[in-house]
């Protein structure tokens, strides 16, 4: 877990997360791809610039957040967390992730099959 304390703000946690994904450049181009590269890298170190006006929304800090996780980077999220009041956050695994949304799956589709069973029953034109 990267260490959230170390970081003066919200800028300086997302310029780590910016690095551990591969510098400005590559993620400037993920979230910016009908710019140019060059402007995407620039718009990206402006958002990044606390002398500068641009900043990165709420769903592209989001965003973000998702793809340091996915190289293991969790100080930007863990930032967050701490300035808010809560515990260092604890990466879910996506396994264990699949598996209970597997399991959520199939259980609505358990209701559903069982309200259409009921719902053919009420209108009289399933088995009785």
């Amino acid at each position: 877990m990267n260490e959230p304390l170390l970081y003066e703000d919200e800028l300086d946690a997302a310029r780590d997360a910016v690095k551990a994904l591969g510098g400005a450049k590559k993620v400037g181009q993920q979230f910016w791809p009908d710019k140019t590269p060059e402007a995407a890298h620039r718009t990206l170190l402006d958002c990044l610039n606390a002398t500068r006006a641009e900043r990165l929304t709420p769903s592209q800090l989001l965003l973000l957040m998702k793809w340091a996780r996915g190289v293991g980077f969790h100080g930007l999220a863990g930032y967050y967390m701490q300035e808010a009041g809560y515990s260092v956050p604890v990466p879910v695994d996506p396994e264990t992730e699949a598996a209970v949304l597997v399991r959520q799956v199939e259980s609505a589709m358990d209701r559903a099959v069982s309200l259409v069973e009921r719902l053919e029953r009420i209108k009289g034109m399933g088995p009785r």
